[in-house]
Order: C-alpha cells, then structure tokens, then sequence
C-alpha cells in the first residue's frame, strides 16, 4: 500500500498544474459572419513559450462534421495570431490565416447528411485551444452562405428547375445564373453567396433532376434560353444585367451559353472548355449521343470522330483516375478542335476564365486558352481574362471551403483525381473569389458598353492571367 500511495503522489506531482493567472481565451474579430469573410484568430492568456493547441469543428445543422487542427508556439506574451503565424504541427504548413478551415476533413465514421436547405442555416465553427498548465478554452463562430434577408425558393416553372436566392428589397436587382457540373442537379452554395453579395442568383439544373434529361445527354440549348426569359421577365431584372456563371462542364456551358444567347451580358467560367466535349464518361463510343444539341441538331463535340484519341493513355483499372492526359491526347486532333470550338466571340458582354494548371479531371487551363486565343484573333470588343493558378487542380471553389478531399467518387462510378494540392486550390479559390465580385461589379456597371481599351493584368508566382 505504501509503494502505491508514492506512486500516485509521484504522478500528481508529474501533472502540470493550472495557474490561477492563466485566463486563456479565443479571439475571433468576428464571430459571426459571411462564409467567404477572412477572420482573425488570435489565442491568448496562455504561458509564454508554451506549445498551444487549436482544432476547429465545423458542421451544417446535423450534417457531417469536418475537423482541423495546429499546434503553436505562444510568444513571450502568451498569445497565438494565426493570421501571422505558421503551425509547428498540423492540417496546414505555413502561415495561412484560414488554414483551419481549408485544412478540414471530414471526421471518420460521421457521415450524414446535410438537409436539402442546408445552405440557409448557419455554419457552426467550435474552436477548442488547449495548453500545458491551462484551463483549455472554446469559442463558438457562425459563417452564413445567405446572408440575413436572403430568401430562397424553389423553382418550377415555365419548364424551368432551379432554386432562386433573392437578397433583401424589391430591386432592381442584378442576377447570376450558376450552373453545376457532370454530377448534375442542383448546387446551392455558389448562388446563396452570390445572393449575400446583392445579386438574385438561380441555381439552375439542366440534367440529373426531376423532369429533366437522367444524363448530360441531348440537353437543348433551348431550355437555358427558356430559363434567361423566365429571368428577363421577373419585375426585379427585366432590362438589367444578367450574367452566367458554371463551374466544370457547368463551365463549358457558359462560354457556350455566352456565345449563344445575346440577353447573357458577361459569363464566368471555373475550370472550363473552350470546346464542347461528349458525355462524361470514360468509354466513349463513336456513336455516342452528344451533350448539347441547338434547333434539334447535335452540336460537334471534341471526341466525335477524333483520330488522335488515345483510350491507353488512362488506365481506368487504377485509381484514382488522373484523365487529363487522354484530353491531351484528343487535342491533337487539330480539325476535331476546330469542329468543337465554341464561337465565344459572339458574347455580348466580358468574358472570366479561372482554371488550375494542375487540373487532372481535365487539362483546364489549356482548354481556357483555346477561349482566350479566339477572342484574341476575333478582336472580342469586351474585355476578357483567363486566370490560370500554378499548382491549382479542377477543386477551386468559394474561399476558405476545405480543400483536403483531391480525390473523390463521381456519379459514373469512377474514382478520380482533381490535382493540385489542397493549399494551392484553397489559395486559387480566394484569389479567383475577389476576381469574381470585382468583375462581377465592373460588369454589372457597364451592361452595354464595349470597350477597346486593354483588360489590365495582374501578376504573382501561382497566378498567370491572360488576355487583351
């Protein structure tokens, strides 16, 4: 009994005990807050020169939890900026002021879903900060994708399916299209932040979804010009400027969209085509039904009738799938691009091109530069501009969204690889983000008015912009 008791008194002395002077605490200069907000986080009241601990939790309602973490060391006074600091351990490596949230995974074993609203309810961040010889400290940090007053709605009507976001008042209001990519059905996170920005904004399905095609298979481009009359005709647009915005082959209908109906007065496309493409599959057959089709007639696609393509260089018997090259390969088919590029000269309006140079779904900086290419030689009277990210892949999303998961399984049963690294794409995300509401802006103020003078350039080590 003896030898116990000095065990135990041995291993209370070997705990570090809690100094009454030590308040540790979290600051957040915002608490609450829009999802693409930058925040400052600080943690103070710990020792100095102390290993300081933080993890973040996020969650949607009773949605899949995603987690984060880093380890810090305090300054002489006890504090942690992780606006201007790097971790010694963690998700992240360097100094990234977000790092906690682009950093995130899902947590293991908690998979549920999200409700089908899930982007009106506040996305809860609980932020836990631990030290050796401190009480620990939490905090509790909302970020909205709608901001307050922004209504939502579903859409049926007049054949068209989507979900409206309308940010407060009556109007006028500018509006946005936002179009999804091959996955299909309705993505509502790009147009309830867009809304929060003070633009109506549909999310508008085009395949995928109750009473449209099953597949991205002969989808007219009649039912999108349906669905920008339907926008022409709500009392808050009418005559006012209207913009279309995809992401992926979402991207690829844009240009195309752009390029077609005149009522479009500026497009932006994330990780797009210049050239129409067939179904997204990784087989496809000669007689493979086309994606888009105009007046009843299929439109040419890249991989009809292509001579150059090389079904060997993809092994789909690996996974994940990097299928970039085989795009490469079909590419060389110069009368196969030309058949398939769409005429983005025909815009009414200024052009915004975002892709990743690392992009493995598709080589997508080199589709967007066959885009920028012709409306260069076509001497396009709008502006326009093609923002390409070093070390970026297919995942450049809406800021500060976590980038962590590269791969992922898509609907056609296929594993693939986006590319990139989770730092470049979240880094490409915020960058591409202030682009987006700047031209979104400058657009919005210039509905109309061509313009000769030159697209002013940017430059910076991830990002090559491109254009007139």
């Amino acid at each position: 009994m003896a030898g116990c008791d000095r065990s135990e008194k041995r291993d209370d002395l070997m705990q570090p005990s809690l100094s009454p002077q030590l308040t540790p605490r979290i600051v957040v200069d915002q608490p609450v807050a829009l999802y693409d907000a930058p925040l400052s986080i600080a943690l103070e009241g710990f020792a100095p020169r102390t290993r300081v601990t933080v993890t973040a939790t996020f969650q949607v309602a009773e949605a899949t939890p995603w987690r984060s973490g880093a380890a810090f060391i305090a300054d002489d006074g006890g504090r942690v900026d992780i606006t201007r600091q790097a971790p010694v351990a963690g998700t992240w490596e360097g100094v990234s002021p977000m790092g906690l949230f682009w950093s995130a995974t899902p947590v293991p074993g908690k998979w549920r879903p999200a409700p089908p609203d899930w982007v009106m309810w506040s996305s809860v961040a609980r932020l836990h900060a631990e030290a050796p010889g401190a009480a620990p400290a939490e905090l509790t940090v909302e970020r909205r994708l709608a901001a307050a007053g922004v209504s939502r709605r579903l859409v049926r009507e007049a054949g068209v399916v989507g979900t409206l976001f309308l940010p407060p008042g009556d109007g006028p209001h500018r509006a946005v299209i936002v179009l999804g990519g091959s996955d299909g059905g309705i993505s509502e996170h790009r147009a309830a932040l867009v809304a929060s920005h003070g633009y109506a904004a549909l999310s508008l399905a085009y395949f995928g979804t109750t009473d449209l095609p099953s597949e991205l298979v002969n989808v007219p481009v009649e039912y999108f010009e349906h669905a920008v009359s339907w926008m022409r005709g709500q009392p808050w647009l009418q005559d006012g400027f209207l913009a279309v915005w995809g992401a992926s082959r979402g991207g690829e209908l844009a240009l195309l969209l752009g390029a077609t109906i005149p009522a479009i007065n500026a497009v932006i496309a994330y990780v797009a085509s210049g050239v129409l493409h067939g179904p997204f599959e990784p087989h496809d057959p000669p007689d493979t039904p086309p994606c888009w089709t105009s007046r009843g007639q299929p439109l040419p696609y890249l991989q009809e009738h292509n001579a150059t393509d090389d079904p060997t260089s993809v092994d789909y018997t690996k996974s994940p799938v990097a299928e970039s090259p085989r795009y490469l390969s079909q590419l060389r088919d110069v009368n196969a691009v030309e058949r398939a590029t769409i005429p983005v000269e025909r815009t009414h309006g200024p052009i915004l091109l975002v892709s990743g140079q690392d992009d493995q779904i598709w080589p997508s900086s080199i589709l967007a530069e066959i885009a920028i290419r012709r409306l260069q030689q076509h001497g396009h009277t709008y502006p326009f501009r093609h923002l390409s990210y070093e070390g970026a892949g297919h995942a450049i999303y809406i800021p500060y969204s976590p980038t962590t998961q590269i791969e992922y399984g898509h609907p056609n049963s296929v594993h693939y690889t986006g590319g990139g690294s989770p730092r470049a794409n979240a880094e490409a995300g915020i960058d591409a983000w202030r682009h987006v509401l700047a031209f979104l802006e400058e657009s919005a103020g210039s509905v109309g008015e061509p313009s000769n003078s030159p697209v002013q350039r940017t430059g910076g080590s991830r990002c090559s912009p491109s254009g007139r």
